[in-house]
């Protein structure tokens, strides 16, 4: 099972931005040998001069797409194959610390990393600093990109990791 309608909701809500296109498909997933052809049909079909920017982001069994009138990322993993050993590689040990998971780690770099795009994209994701993490609920958590000024990008951002079953998902925004 893929992302319920009900958490996509919710993040909208958090997100606070009626604009805001969230879309998740498990036929967009990296197990489908046409998921890549199949996602750029769904955003040439979907992106608006309201909705300009866009990530996304696939994995074995799940395809996600999110549009936004500011820059934004996103990241889809299957958690059991976020590995420590990696994680650690492109993290500091207060990253590690204070993370509730190395996949939500590992994916709120990633979301980050994307939404940076649109500003000065470091080359490496170790160049991110991720924390200030807060729990929602038992499914979603907030964090913010902590040395924003490293690349020339808003101090007012914010991004929200999602635990669901077999996948962890983070999405990363500037809000405007």
């Amino acid at each position: 099972m893929i992302l319920p309608e009900s958490i996509i909701e919710s993040l909208k809500n958090h997100l606070k931005n009626p604009d805001i296109k969230i879309l998740v498909a498990s036929e967009w997933g990296s197990q489908n040998p046409s998921h890549r052809d199949l996602i750029r049909a769904k955003l040439t079909e979907i992106q608006s001069d309201q909705t300009p920017y866009s990530s996304v982001s696939h994995c074995e069994g799940a395809g996600v797409i999110i549009l936004a009138p500011f820059p934004v990322g996103v990241d889809v993993e299957v958690t059991s194959r976020v590995a420590e050993k990696i994680i650690a590689r492109v993290s500091s040990p207060e990253e590690l610390q204070h993370a509730s998971s190395s996949a939500a780690l590992w994916c709120a770099k990633e979301a980050c990393f994307k939404a940076l795009r649109s500003y000065r994209q470091p080359s490496v994701i170790s160049e991110i600093s991720i924390g200030a993490w807060q729990n929602l609920d038992s499914q979603i958590e907030t964090y913010q990109l902590l040395n924003p000024e490293n690349f020339n990008s808003p101090s007012r951002n914010h991004g929200f990791s999602v635990h669901f079953l077999l996948h962890t998902y983070s999405f990363f925004i500037f809000p405007s």
